[in-house]
């Protein structure tokens, strides 16, 4: 049973509109219906750091109650695409998207974007952005207060590409002499898939259940912990978080080589949203499985990310080319580039500077970012990042952290002690059929 609020009601009567027009893309009609310049609204993605902002006119802003008001629509706007998106009202698509540009604008008073040494211009009046949370005009002057968001994935997902609305939409929208009457919008197939899945996550519960009890009861404890997490993540009708709140929004995820063989055809867990495997080696060496498990990956419909394992004594450049030349683009939803570097890297770490070793990081770091256009992210242990990636400056890059002892969270190393992780490698006993694989935790 699907009930719908007023805003909500006001975007499905905008939306059936325009069902008639066929193809639309999603950035026109939202700049008609929602992001325009009368509205005071425009969503800014900044692709390359990953994360979105909410803009709003001085006279929302100022307003703490229309602020308020205002990221709860967008959330809600948010939510409703969703919702016509699964339940087959809409129909959202678009193109594999390489990264290009690290800004996109949905807003009728923006246009293209062009880039100047430490500005991006906005539009033709010379409006530009310097910093992530204003924008400002020709004279310098904040006409733009932004509220910066940590998890851009549910406005990429449903804010990019074109849309086809069904004529199924009119009838979400009650009549005048019935508008109080709440509507049932699922029909007979759309309800057995909601029970199969809830079938499934029960069935997924019980099974861990009876697989942890043959594990010592501090395993036991562990797991039941994690699934206690999954169960109140699943629970949780938060789309996005914002980066001020002290809860963070969790999901789950795997990190597979080839030695995990065929896992991705195993019935995998609902509870999980990513998946990230090894792409390459050192200057030539691919992971035999990486094909395989990147189209997989996609095929499953899962957030995906790919590796290269770092072996310090070879080129840098040479290694960033070869990791760029296998992967060869990424989608707007996939992880950025990462860099595995860890003490099994380097064949003779213990014999070199840590200085050296630290060129040749950033070296491999500079070199992806430009080949990519999206800024790298650093896998590696507490300890070994402590000893050898001590310079200040690889804070700029997210972190994924690998430790197994930690209960409730990671020991960052000390460059990351004030920007913090962005993926937790939390174990490397989860178990998905029998077989052991390495557990994550993303961290919005």
């Amino acid at each position: 049973m699907k009930k719908f609020n007023d805003f909500e009601l006001s975007i499905l009567h905008q939306l059936s509109n325009f069902q008639s027009q066929g193809v639309i893309t999603i950035k026109n009609l939202l700049e008609k219906i929602y992001f325009n310049q009368q509205s005071g609204k425009a969503i800014i993605l900044q692709l390359k750091e990953n994360y979105a902002i909410f803009f709003l006119s001085s006279s929302i802003f100022l307003n703490s109650s229309k602020q308020k008001q205002s990221i709860l629509e967008l959330t809600q706007l948010v939510r409703l695409l969703d919702f016509l998106k699964d339940n087959g009202i809409i129909a959202i698509f678009r193109k594999a998207h390489t990264i290009k540009s690290p800004i996109f604008l949905i807003s009728d008073y923006f246009n293209e974007p062009i880039f100047e040494k430490d500005k991006i211009i906005v539009n033709t009046e010379g409006a530009y952005t310097d910093k992530p949370e204003v924008i400002k005009n020709k004279e310098g002057h904040i006409i733009y207060n932004g509220i910066q968001f940590n998890d851009s994935s549910a406005i990429i997902k449903n804010m990019l590409g074109s849309i086809v609305i069904s004529d199924e939409i009119n009838e979400l929208i009650p009549k005048k002499e019935s508008k109080t009457k709440t509507f049932n919008y699922f029909n007979q197939i759309k309800k057995r898939k909601y029970i199969l899945t809830v079938v499934a996550l029960l069935f997924l519960l019980l099974q861990n259940f009876h697989l942890h009890q043959k594990q010592s009861k501090e395993n036991q404890k562990q797991f039941n912990k994690i699934h206690k997490q999954i169960q109140s993540s699943l629970n949780n009708s938060s789309v996005i978080t914002l980066k001020s709140q002290k809860q963070h929004k969790l999901n789950y995820g795997i990190d597979i080589s080839k030695w995990n063989g065929d896992i991705l055809n195993n019935k995998l867990p609902d509870s999980l949203y990513f998946v990230i495997c090894k792409a390459t080696q050192g200057e030539k060496i691919i992971d035999n499985k990486f094909d395989y498990n990147w189209n997989k990956i996609s095929k499953l419909q899962l957030k995906r990310g790919a590796y290269h394992f770092f072996v310090i004594d070879d080129n840098p450049e040479k290694q960033a080319i070869h990791y760029w030349n296998t992967v060869k683009n990424l989608n707007i939803d996939d992880f950025p580039p990462i860099v595995d570097i860890e003490t099994a890297s380097g064949y003779k770490v213990s014999h070199q500077k840590s200085t050296a070793l630290e060129k040749k990081l950033f070296i491999f770091l500079n070199t992806i970012e430009k080949l990519s256009g999206r800024i790298p992210m650093i896998y590696s242990s507490h300890q070994f990042a402590n000893k050898h990636i001590v310079n200040k400056k690889f804070a700029k890059y997210p972190l994924w952290i690998a430790d197994y002892e930690s209960k409730e969270k990671p020991l960052v190393p000390n460059v990351w002690k004030h920007k913090g992780w962005k993926i937790w490698q939390k174990s490397d006993y989860y178990d998905i059929n029998s077989n052991k694989i390495d557990f994550d935790v993303l961290n919005y």
